[in-house]
């Protein structure tokens, strides 16, 4: 399992905007056939809440728009 974290940074677009960008370039991946579960958050939206808590985004087609608990995460096949 890989986890990025999103931070804010001086003159950079906002963690969300990055977020949303790095997920939308995933999307267009679709001939990768990785083991392996990947999966997105904001520090902004990580120190709100914590890792254990539905602040994960899990990156591929199909996936991106539901927040998961770190436990809930898809685990690769």
């Amino acid at each position: 399992m890989v986890l990025f974290v999103f931070a804010p940074t001086p003159r950079r677009a906002t963690p969300d905007t990055r977020e949303a960008a790095f997920h939308e370039r995933a999307r267009h991946v679709g001939s990768v056939n990785y083991k392996l579960t990947v999966a997105t958050t904001t520090l902004p939206l990580l120190m709100k809440d914590g890792a254990g808590a539905a602040v994960w985004r899990v990156v591929g087609k199909g996936h991106g728009e539901e927040h998961h608990a770190l436990a809930a995460l898809p685990k690769a096949w």
